[in-house]
This record gives structure tokens, sequence and C-alpha cells, in this order.
């Protein structure tokens, strides 16, 4: 009699490590699908890179900004304010400006200039 309570034993332990197996099985490849597409943004964000340009609707129209840069500067960054306008991280070799920029205007409104960076 305890021989076929064994077996009944050892035949459901088979049917939950099944069950675990397919559990895992299945989170494993959910987890390489995942790695794919998360590769695969990253690759089509790298490869498609746009250049940012700045345009203000005006009415109907679009109006494109120049901004102001000087020789070999780039635009570092471009940060959304509180108050409406834009922080412009401008970069080049003799420092960084932050030009402060107001999209409804059209206009700088602030510049800051930082300087050429310090030599250690």
């Amino acid at each position: 009699m305890d021989h076929g309570l064994a077996e009944e034993r050892a035949g459901s332990e088979s049917g939950a490590s099944k069950a675990l197996l397919a559990s895992v099985v299945i989170m494993g490849v959910l987890i390489v699908l995942g790695l794919v597409v998360l590769v695969g943004t990253i690759v089509h964000r790298a490869t498609h890179s746009q250049k940012a340009s700045v345009f203000v609707a005006a009415d109907s129209a679009q109006t494109r900004i120049a901004l102001p840069l000087g020789g070999g500067e780039h635009v570092e960054s471009v940060v959304p304010r509180s108050d409406g306008t834009l922080a412009v991280t401008l970069q080049s070799g003799d420092g960084a400006r932050i030009l402060l920029w107001s999209p409804e205007g059209g206009r700088i409104v602030g510049e800051l200039d930082l300087g050429k960076p310090a030599q250690p």
C-alpha cells in the first residue's frame, strides 16, 4: 500500500516540475524577445538620428528660427523651462553659452556666457 502512495506522489511531482519547466522556458523566451526589441530600438535610433531644427508656428505657416551660433558652436542640449522659454546650451572649443529662447516671440530673451573651461 505504501508503494502505490509513493508512485502517486512521484507522478504529482513530475506534473509540477513539468509546469515549472514550461514557465521557465516561456519566461526565457520573453526575456530574449524583450532584449531583441531593446537592441533593435537602440540601433534604429542610433542610425536614424535627425538634426534638430527649430520651427515656430505663426498663424498657419511655419517660420524657421536661426540661432546665433558662433564659429565651431553646436547645440548641446535644449531644455524646456516652466516659464515657456527654452534653455539652449551651445558648446564650442572656447566654452559654452546658454541661450534663453522664447518660442512664442521667436527671439532670444537672455544669454549666459560660461567662457572657456578651466584647465587642470
